[in-house]
């Protein structure tokens, strides 16, 4: 199945996603974009790698988000210039990130793969500070919601988490993308594109 076509943007935040599985981290990444759409910085999940707090980017530490190393992956937030940049991210921002971002000058994001586990959108939108900032929420394009999705989800099954358990039972209002994924998952396809270190785009097109 071919791949419909993804903004550079989008790209990236696949991209990093896509490096953070080979890793052994949680397939979630994340990209800042200029108000061009151009890709300034771009960071991953780096919760499975060995610890590290150096060269732009926190590893193998709770705050090893992917958008708190895309945040730390710019070189300036030159204001009011950044107030135009936008956070793109696989999945929506938990409470750690959601803040980070509310507190770096940028003032946009979009996500994609819904987390209704620990997504706080809400902080984005409904907080009286974050309000007054004019901070913006939006989606990714439904095909990149549905992309972001199955390989999150084929990362927590394989992480070993109980498709049955009460985090990935938040997930029952998407369960077709949740079927998908664990068909995936038991047929260990995408796991054998990570040993051999497959390309982004073959990852895409079995997502797909």
């Amino acid at each position: 199945m071919n791949v419909e076509p993804l903004s550079p943007g989008w790209h990236a935040a696949l991209a990093e996603a896509w490096e953070a599985y080979l890793r052994g981290s949680y397939p979630i990444g994340a990209c800042v974009v200029d108000a061009n759409g151009q890709v300034i910085a771009r960071g991953r999940n780096r919760l499975g790698e060995p610890r590290n707090v150096e060269g732009g980017f926190i590893a193998g530490h709770d705050l090893a988000h992917a958008e708190i190393n895309a945040l730390l992956n710019l070189t300036d937030t030159p204001s009011p210039e950044c107030h135009g940049w936008t956070v793109l991210t696989t999945v929506e921002p938990c409470p750690q990130c959601a803040g980070a971002i509310l507190m770096s000058g940028v003032r946009g994001v979009d996500y994609a793969a819904p987390d209704p586990w620990a997504g706080s959108k809400r902080l984005l939108t409904d907080d009286p500070y974050a309000v007054a900032k004019g901070m913006r929420v939006g989606r990714a394009p439904e095909n990149v919601q549905r992309l972001a999705l199955r390989l999150v989800l084929t990362g927590f099954l394989e992480d070993g988490l109980d498709r049955m358990g009460p985090f990935l039972k938040t997930f029952d209002g998407y369960r077709a993308d949740v079927e998908f994924a664990a068909d995936l998952h038991k047929s260990g396809a995408l796991a054998a594109l990570r040993d051999r270190e497959a390309s982004l785009d073959e990852a895409l097109e079995l997502l797909a």
